[in-house]
């Protein structure tokens, strides 16, 4: 049985204590919190303190302008802020923090101790607001800039307090978002100290990739490249892995929106999408991109944290940050290829006026940077199990994939035929009819023009069949029922336009491929090899599978106990 319950006015400590559970969430939150509300004060040194994963004290000390002492009490006031006047300022907001609800929210559920002195005044200014009330208030001494302390997180609320984590995990979340800032604000010098150790570090340079150096390792930086892209008024800037360095989930891919790290699902996916034919399925790249947009293009009202971001031209935003990155990744490659063939002579080499950056990028030592791996000169000597080429290099050997080698060299010439529009069909003897499912009729309406670009002639036949009167060339070989059966399946399964390109070359380069338990022989061989060695991308199939592993000689000396003889 249902029992009616009044409607009452909240109390005001009720309600903070419920406003602070969407805003503080962990005590990682409340360090976001405090330290988005250093940078929004100009602090260029931030340093950061925590006790018990936060639990027992969390200490941001800034140097920004500090909180004028007439305004100090107005800091812990509900919707009290500096940032906003009228509802229009939502539209061109340039601040991390807006809400006026952080303060008043960590303190509902904390002891808040706050030490202040605003430029110009000659003394500093005190406040102390636990669990939402005002408790001390007077001067002070205190340096320019703001030192506050929360301690005893959620004392008053043991319920969210039970929610908390292990120790560990908290302090790895703490970690994880002083590491996003430092990346966010390359320009800011960050220091995080842990039950008394110091974590981490950044210098505060200006430089990513000394941002980057500390949160990663020297050693990463150094496989990384340069992207930088404009269009408009978006600009794409960042530092992303070459394909030899990546990670088995996307923890290492940092995206930032006018210097706010977001999580934003189809931006993550441009990027990745960008590595396609680069990395393996199930393996993610390293990134740190910064998009820079006017801020009425942004919409980062949609949630508390203010990590999740809407866009007004979204797609316009999603591809200039997918060419960025794959522009890169294949001019890397083509540099990495013409230095395998003519090695510049870098003592006549004149460094090139950098150029207006919106963010400063270290440009890497040309000498200093492993680039994409150029396939060696290779000497074919076998085939295992009509499935694997063996080939010997100056470095060791290589198994490379009959079939994932096939299928990326004609994929490649795919894309490259269908980008010059030159793609040669292949006449049938007779046209073909096939009974098309009603997913694939729609394809075969939605991609008309695609087919037909890379050299299908197929025409609807009546209800629910189609009439193949051509393929293309490079997949004659190929059962023309089968492929254009399985083209049409995978355009429709395609989320993306951009997807649906890839998936149809990636089909016809799979049913034109040869197969694995196919015997060939040394020449075929040699030429596969030689073709592939060609490619730009000759390391994964379009699939994402990897086309060859290798075996060093050392590891092979490993292997028989050789080493050190």
């Amino acid at each position: 049985m249902v029992v009616h319950q009044p409607i009452r006015v909240m109390s005001e400590s009720l309600a903070l204590k419920i406003a602070a559970g969407e805003v503080v969430e962990r005590p990682a939150s409340a360090v976001k919190e405090l330290l988005d509300n250093a940078i929004d004060a100009g602090a260029r040194i931030i340093k950061v303190e925590v006790r018990e994963a936060g639990l027992a004290l969390i200490r941001v000390v800034d140097d920004g302008r500090g909180i004028p002492r007439a305004e100090l009490p107005l800091a812990f006031a509900s919707h009290a802020t500096s940032k906003i006047g009228e509802l229009d300022d939502l539209e061109r907001l340039t601040t991390l923090g807006f809400r006026g609800e952080a303060l008043p929210s960590i303190a509902a559920v904390s002891r808040v101790e706050v030490q202040t002195r605003a430029e110009g005044e000659a003394a500093g200014s005190r406040i102390v607001v636990e669990h939402g009330r005002t408790i001390e208030e007077g001067p002070c001494g205190a340096p320019r800039g703001l030192r506050i302390s929360v301690l005893d997180l959620f004392a008053n609320v043991p319920a969210r307090r039970k929610f908390v984590r292990s120790l560990r995990a908290e302090n790895s979340q703490i970690q994880h978002v002083v590491m996003q800032e430092a990346l966010a604000q390359p320009a800011v010098q960050f220091r995080l100290t842990i039950d008394g150790r110091d974590t981490f570090h950044s210098p505060g340079t200006g430089l990513l990739s000394d941002a980057l150096a500390a949160v990663y390792g020297v050693d990463v930086v150094a496989l990384t490249c340069p992207v930088h892209a404009e269009e408009a008024d978006i600009c794409v800037e960042g530092l992303v892995g070459t394909p030899s360095l990546t990670r088995p989930n996307r923890s290492a891919i940092s995206i930032f929106v006018n210097g706010r790290p977001v999580q934003n699902r189809s931006l993550g996916f441009a990027l990745e999408e960008a590595y396609r034919g680069f990395v393996m399925t199930g393996r993610h790249p390293l990134a740190a991109c910064h998009l820079l947009l006017p801020p009425q293009d942004v919409d980062v009202n949609i949630h508390p944290s203010k990590s999740e971001v809407r866009f007004a031209r979204d797609r316009e935003v999603h591809n200039l940050l997918h060419r960025a990155v794959a522009n890169a990744l294949l001019e890397i490659r083509l540099e990495a290829r013409a230095l395998a063939t003519d090695p510049p002579d870098m003592s006549k080499a004149v460094s090139p006026a950098p150029s207006q950056r919106l963010l400063p990028i270290e440009q890497p030592d040309p000498e200093a940077v492993p680039l994409l791996p150029v396939m060696p000169a290779l000497r074919v000597f076998g085939q295992a199990n009509q499935m694997f080429i063996i080939a010997e290099g100056p470095d060791g050997l290589y198994m490379i994939d009959q079939h994932a080698a096939h299928e990326r060299i004609i994929f490649d010439r795919l894309d490259q035929q269908l980008s010059e529009r030159s793609s040669p069909s292949q006449p049938l003897l007779e046209p073909a009819a096939l009974d098309l499912s009603p997913a694939q009729m729609v394809a075969l309406e939605q991609h008309y023009d695609l087919l037909t670009a890379v050299g299908f002639a197929v025409e609807p036949f009546g209800d629910g069949a189609c009439l193949i009167r051509a393929v293309p060339a490079l997949a004659r070989g190929g059962e023309p029922l089968d492929l254009v059966g399985e083209v049409l399946s995978e355009l429709h399964a395609a989320p993306e336009p951009a997807q649906a390109r890839e998936r149809a070359l990636a089909m016809m380069a799979c049913k034109a491929a040869v197969k694995a338990g196919q015997s060939l022989d040394v020449q075929e061989m040699r030429e596969l090899v030689v073709q592939l060695e060609r490619t730009p991308r000759p390391s994964t199939c379009p699939h994402g599978r990897p086309t060859m592993i290798h075996l060093s000689n050392s590891q092979l000396e490993r292997e028989f106990g050789r080493q050190g003889s």
